[in-house]
């Protein structure tokens, strides 16, 4: 199982999009940092570097478009590429192939989340100093509760996209799909909150944020709590890894 999930990692290392995407995170928190300064200046203002990684928060999308894209792929790019062959040959089951896979899926979100803050921390530091105030300490405490449930949602979307690169043997079909019903389904949150409509509640989207139920509530929905968002959050993850798995055992392999 190890020896699959390295091979996993370098298959990714060695794509250019991997690079391209290190690019990115770097790029988008140089500028933001830039951005952010100037304003502050032209306010007359100063900010704080635990001011500047809570505002952070505010602008993962970059964090859900790259995951999406790798777990769109992880699957169909090998049935696109017809070099599921060389991964069935190995003296391994189909299920230490799949579970290397998504293992590894689990891993590259954390990585891209650990980047993308451990980089936010050093422009804060580099842009706003290292002065540190009364409620910093607070401050950060629920900056780490958020980054956590933004993990889990960023997880979530990487899952059915996972699903979605295992139900598709194209790539940009799944690439495509993943894009289009996970934007659409935040999108359902907020209208049927909106609107009233409880039936919402069952939405993934409305239970990924934990903290709704301390530092940022009422959740949007009568009737939530943890143990039922809890809930929700496991009934999909199970169908997304479940439906995956079903569909990768069953797949005739055809090359």
């Amino acid at each position: 199982m190890l020896e699959l999930i390295k091979n996993e990692h370098k298959k990714i290392m060695n794509q250019k999009i991997t690079i391209i995407a290190l690019g990115l995170i770097t790029v988008f928190q140089f500028m933001l940092a830039v951005a952010l300064k100037q304003v502050i200046s032209g306010l007359g203002g100063h900010d704080t570097v635990a001011n500047y990684i809570a505002y952070s928060t505010n602008v993962v999308f970059i964090l859900q478009v790259l995951a999406v894209v790798v777990g769109a792929t992880l699957i169909s790019t090998e049935f696109q590429k017809r070099t599921i062959k060389f991964l069935l040959i190995r003296p391994k089951t189909r299920l230490h192939i799949f579970l290397s896979k998504y293992i590894t899926l689990v891993l590259i979100v954390t990585y891209l989340f650990v980047i993308y803050y451990v980089l936010s921390f050093l422009f804060g530091l580099l842009f706003f100093g290292t002065q540190f105030d009364a409620d910093s300490s607070q401050l950060f405490q629920h900056t780490f509760a958020v980054i956590g449930c933004q993990w889990l949602e960023v997880l979530m979307m990487a899952s059915f996209a996972f699903m979605c690169s295992s139900l598709f043997r194209n790539s940009l079909i799944a690439l495509v799909t993943s894009f289009f019903v996970l934007y659409t389904a935040k999108s359902l949150v907020t209208i049927m909150s909106l609107i009233g409509n409880q039936w919402g509640k069952i939405l993934l989207f409305a239970n990924t944020n934990f903290t709704q139920y301390s530092f940022q509530g009422p959740p949007p929905f009568d009737g939530m709590s943890p143990l039922f968002s809890l809930f929700i959050v496991g009934a999909h993850i199970v169908f997304f890894v479940g439906t995956a798995w079903f569909v990768f055992w069953k797949r005739d392999v055809n090359v």
